[in-house]
């Protein structure tokens, strides 16, 4: 088997302030953890601290901490420090070799989709997701099975077109590429990344943040491969 992930992310269009970030991690006995997170201060954007929320959350991972203590953890630090008025909303998804088993801790509500066997559906999340304080995180755990994907997005893909009352119905828009081949995971992202944008007239709204994870049954040739894309625009 072999895990293949891909992330494909755009900021909102013309504001210095941004809100998301992404990162990933190697784990300590094996794997890798992608942590997602999307930070608000005063209820506006605010990359810094989904910076330090995202840092901190990848120090407790290769420390050996769980997913899920290390979520409430830096959470609860973050509550604290900002005195209830900073919020983040956190996605962390790891295929951790130690326990064999994929991981995923949410603070939000933001749906993640399922796929296996070309039947896509959406994870189903608990009501502690909607409980206060903020820092409370659900966890989930699935055997590494070949042949599952995994799809995280942020609140921008899900908000895209809410301005002309439209909106992106993310299980339809899965299914559709799955109609005729097994796609890429980096097409996938792309896939849903280009409908929200087109969705927002081309300028984002909002950060927009899409990850797939997926244990693919194509046997491993034992070399890790990574691939970024990262735009540098003139800033003279």
């Amino acid at each position: 088997m072999e895990l293949q992930a891909a992330i494909a992310k755009i900021d909102r269009y013309s504001s210095v302030e941004q809100g998301d970030k992404v990162e990933i991690i190697e784990r300590p006995h094996g794997g890798i953890s992608i942590i997602m997170a999307e930070g608000k201060l005063c209820g506006r954007c605010s990359r810094t601290i989904a910076i330090k929320t995202v840092h901190s959350i990848l120090n407790l991972i290769a420390s050996g901490i769980h997913d899920g203590a290390a979520s409430r953890t830096v959470l609860t630090s973050i509550n604290e420090l900002h005195q209830g008025k900073a919020s983040v909303n956190l996605a962390i998804i790891s295929c951790d070799l130690e326990s064999q088993s994929i991981i995923i801790t949410k603070n939000s509500t933001t749906p993640v989709l399922t796929v296996h066997d070309g039947k896509v559906d959406y994870l189903r999340f608990d009501g502690t997701l909607n409980a206060t304080p903020a820092f409370t995180s659900s966890v989930f755990q699935f055997e590494i099975e070949a042949g599952r994907d995994f799809i995280l997005v942020s609140d921008g893909i899900l908000q895209a077109g809410n301005q002309s009352m439209q909106s992106l119905d993310l299980k339809v828009s899965v299914e559709s590429l799955f109609e005729e081949d097994i796609p890429t995971v980096q097409s996938i992202a792309d896939s849903i990344l280009s409908q929200a944008i087109s969705l927002d007239l081309g300028r984002p709204r909002d950060d927009m943040t899409v990850t797939v994870f997926r244990i693919s049954p194509t046997p491993s040739s034992n070399i890790r491969r990574e691939c970024v894309s990262f735009p540098i625009f003139d800033i003279n």
